[in-house]
């Protein structure tokens, strides 16, 4: 039996972790996150778009203000988007998440991701996500 479990590669020299467009890329994106970090970039990704891509986990996605989400699959989740959802306790802060802001996602899939947000975020996630 074949193992189908993509396998990111390393964020290499050819990506440029500050890009404002990456394109086609597999990648995790922690390994995006930190990269992002050590070329100066900050703490949040902010401001990209993301096409055709396969992002990979583990990890937790903090989405913030002004991102968005173009005909992506989010992957696997045994039919029930809610067990890749997470919500803070105290509402306002996600320890250990990977903040992204003002970011597109057009056309990516995600595998082994979680996802959390604003109450509005999730629900809107819940009502509007299709999974087969």
């Amino acid at each position: 039996m074949t193992d189908r479990t993509p396998v990111a590669t390393p964020i290499s020299r050819e990506i440029d972790p500050r890009a404002r467009e990456l394109r086609g890329g597999h990648f995790s994106l922690f390994d995006l996150y930190r990269a992002n970090i050590q070329a100066g970039g900050g703490a949040v990704l902010e401001g990209r778009t993301f096409v055709d891509c396969l992002i990979e986990g583990p990890g937790l996605m903090l989405v913030q203000d002004g991102t968005h989400f173009e005909g992506v699959d989010f992957g696997p989740c045994g039919g029930d988007l809610r067990g890749m959802l997470f919500r803070s306790l105290n509402g306002t802060a996600a320890i250990g998440s990977i903040p992204v802001r003002n970011c597109t996602f057009r056309n990516c899939r995600f595998h082994t991701l979680g996802f959390t947000g604003s109450e509005s975020l999730l629900q809107t996630l819940i009502e509007q996500v299709r999974v087969d």
